[in-house]
Order: C-alpha cells, then structure tokens, then sequence
C-alpha cells in the first residue's frame, strides 16, 4: 500500500466559554475577559520533604476584537456578566519597549455569540434554566517551530509560526513538565501539533493590577510522530482487509471449470455439448 502524508489544513483555533468579567473599547478596537477556574498541583517542600498540594487557581485570559473581527457591534451587544462563547484565533502584537519592541501573544476574536443555558441547548428553544456549560479555554495549533529555549529540565520556552487567513503570526508558548529531552525530538522548521490554554499572573503597579498573560503548551506531537503513526495505521488497515477477502479453496478449484471449456460450451445446444 502507498504511503500517505499528512494534508491537513493549518488549524489555529480558539475556544472560550464563561462569564465576562471586562470589557472595554469601542467599534474599532477593544478587549474582554472570561475568567475561569483550572485546578493545579504543585510540589511542595518542607523541612526536607516533599508533597503534591492542589488548589483552585483562577486565570484571566482576555481576548481581542478589532475592524477584522466578523462580529461587529461588541462593545453595544454585550456587558459584563454575559455569558459567552467566543470561536477566535492565536495571534501577536507589538508594544515599544524602550528602544525596541515587545511581541506579546495574544487571542483574536473571530466571532462572539451569547451563550445558551444547558437546558436551551437541550431542547433548542430559548427561555429554559439557569444553569450554563463550564467555562473553557482550549487552543488548538498546527505551527511550525521557529526557536526553542531550555529554561530547566522539564520547562522549555517554543516560539512558533502560526497562520490564519493567509497570514503568519509569531507566537511563544511555554511548556511545563515536558517530556525528558525535548529539546533533541523537536528541531527548527518541524511542524508540530500543539493543545494549551492562555493563563495570566496578577501583579500590581502603583496600586493598579495588571494580568500578564502566557500561552500554556498542553500537549504537543510532531508531524513526523504524526505520519509515522498514520502510515502504520493505514497499513495495519490494509493487512487486515486482505485477511477479510473472500479466499478460493483447494476443493473450489478442482471443480471449477476450466474457462476456455466453459466458455466453448455456453453457446451450443445440450445434445452437442453431450457429445463432446
């Protein structure tokens, strides 16, 4: 069987879903937050020991709009307190910083919408139950790695080319508890497949608070793993069809036919085909 490549698409691909805690702007260009609660484990050390603590965190990711997004009228549309679902897109702007300029990784709205209840999603009509589904944060990439940077054994800074809409964006994520030597199974220029989630640190400044966001890799599996592991598949595949066909048996074949004979006797009439 040939070989098949991978011919997926670029996927770059946001989903939000909560409560929006701000929101400010105007038609041309503004933002939004929809907090959610994640939990997370820790190792904790004391007096030479150490242990795994979980605890509740809280992250703040905000999300862009600008004259691109395809839901116009945001800032008329929705309040805070809303809940929503946002469809959006990874991607990066530029701020001055000093003589230069700082990339900041950022998520783009592609479309916005009021989020129904459970009970409205269930039955399809509008005007049912309180509840509403669990906040969400998920991004799903397929980028090409243009740089990486070890910081510690199992925590390494990736800087990645993503696309939408025919254009490139360069975005930076960092991996926490990363497989042991990732820095020899992915190289410059592999494309690899990327889940994650946009996290935020509070800190204040003159008594004003602030939220530094940080795409946070999940997960992430080469093209190369990828192929490999397709290949293998479509050929397991296709071993196991030839196993499932129709096999003609020994006993079969003895009392076939031969096929010039049958095929001399299909048009003569029963008398002569007795006389042969």
């Amino acid at each position: 069987m040939e070989r098949q490549e991978n011919t997926r698409k670029p996927m770059n691909e946001v989903c939000l879903r909560g409560r929006i805690s701000h929101l400010y702007g105007n038609e041309r260009f503004g933002s939004l937050t929809v907090p959610y609660n994640t939990i997370v484990t820790r190792r904790v050390r004391d007096n030479g020991n150490s242990r795994f603590e979980q605890s509740v965190e809280t992250y703040f990711p905000e999300a862009l709009f600008n004259s691109s997004t395809k839901t116009k009228g945001i800032v008329q549309s929705f309040r805070e307190g809303d809940f929503v679902l946002i469809r959006g897109y990874l991607g990066a702007y530029s701020t001055q910083s000093g003589n230069g300029f700082t990339e900041r990784t950022a998520i783009y709205i592609d479309e916005i919408e009021h989020d129904a209840t459970r009970m409205e999603q269930m039955l399809g009509i509008s005007g049912f139950g309180k509840r509403h589904a669990a906040p969400a944060n998920e991004i799903r990439l397929e980028a090409k790695i243009s740089g990486v940077s070890k910081r510690r054994e199992d925590i390494y800074e990736i800087r990645m080319e993503v696309r939408k809409d025919g254009r490139s964006f360069a975005v930076t994520g960092t991996y926490f508890r990363a497989p042991q030597g990732l820095d020899q199974k992915i190289h410059l220029g592999d494309t690899v497949y990327v889940i994650g989630a946009m996290e935020s640190s509070r800190n204040e400044y003159r008594g004003k608070a602030y939220f530094n966001q940080t795409f946070v890799i999940q997960e992430m599996v080469t093209q190369k793993e990828f192929n490999k592991r397709y290949n293998a598949a479509q050929e397991s595949a296709g071993k196991e069809v030839a196993k499932s066909a129709p096999q003609e048996t020994e006993a079969e074949a003895e009392t076939a036919p031969d096929t010039a004979e049958a095929e001399a006797g299909a048009g003569m009439e029963p008398e002569e085909i007795s006389s042969l």
